[in-house]
Order: C-alpha cells, then sequence, then structure tokens
C-alpha cells in the first residue's frame, strides 16, 4: 500500500502541524481485497477503504476537503470522474466552535505488476495513476503541491 503515505505527505504540506504530530492524522485501512486473475502477467490489484482521522482540528474543513480533492484528482481520479456518485464520506465531531475530529473514508485502488529480472527474481511495481495535470511527476513518492495561497473570510490559511 503505497497510497496511505502519499495522502500523509500531502494533507502534511498543507497543515504542517499535523505533519509534525503524526497522533493527530491517524490512518488505517478497513475492508480490503485483492483482484487477481489467472493471466501469465501475474499482477493484482488492492482495493480497500482508507480511513483517515484529524483529531483536535482547527482549521476549516473546507481546507481539508479541497487538498483531499486535489490529492484524488492525482492519485485516484475515477473517484472525480463518478458523475453524480459520492467521491466519499466523512464524519465530524464537533468538540467546541473552533475544534473537530474529523474523519473521512476514501475507497482506494491499487495496481500491482510483477517484472521479471533478466538474473532471475522478480520485481514488484506499485503503478500509478495517469497523471493529466503532471504527467511527469510520480504522484507516490512526489506529490505536487497544487495549493498555493488559500484565502477563508481575509484570512490566509495557506501560504
Amino acid at each position: 500500500m503505497e497510497k496511505p503515505g502519499s495522502l500523509r505527505a500531502a494533507i502534511g504540506q498543507v497543515f504542517p502541524d499535523l505533519a509534525r504530530d503524526v497522533d493527530r492524522l491517524r490512518l488505517w485501512v478497513e475492508k480490503g481485497s485483492i483482484r487477481c486473475r489467472q493471466t501469465q502477467s501475474r499482477g493484482f490489484e488492492w482495493t480497500y477503504t482508507l480511513t483517515a482521522v484529524m483529531t483536535d482540528f482547527t482549521g476549516h474543513p473546507s481546507l481539508v476537503f479541497l487538498a483531499v480533492n486535489d490529492w484524488l484528482r492525482v492519485n485516484q481520479p475515477d473517484l472525480l470522474a463518478a458523475g453524480n456518485a459520492e467521491t466519499f464520506s466523512f464524519q465530524a465531531d464537533i468538540l467546541d466552535e473552533n475544534t473537530i475530529d474529523l474523519q473521512f473514508d476514501l475507497r482506494l485502488t491499487e495496481q500491482v505488476r510483477l517484472i521479471e529480472r533478466d538474473g532471475g527474481g522478480w520485481d514488484l511495481q506499485h503503478l500509478y495513476e495517469p497523471n493529466p495535470l503532471f504527467p511527469e511527476l510520480d504522484p507516490l513518492s512526489d506529490p505536487p503541491s497544487l495549493l498555493k495561497q488559500i484565502w477563508w473570510k481575509d484570512e490566509l490559511l495557506v501560504e
């Protein structure tokens, strides 16, 4: 599973305090499965629900969802191309007027291909989604920074 680490890095770019305090952004996988076909390629696909929980969050939830949506554009674009279908779900525990615990669930897939080595053996390669915005980048190792400045009610949220 490569995408959870990539999502954590993307959220950490927008919210550096969550990158420093990793206990406030917890990620785990539920309902995972593997799809494999009886083919010579021996490749397979991970399908799973990634749950993310941000605790004691004092920013605006729309900024979180913007960061997640931008990450999805690169790493799971099929969720954004689904027409009227739900992109992802969330829950919020409103702790006070400025603080929430925020949970969201993403249905993700990852393709794995096996490549035969010249001297014998195999290499596992995690494939990433075709990236129409940044075709030169590997989003799993070099997530693009799509957010430059974000303002909310005349307050600069992201520099």
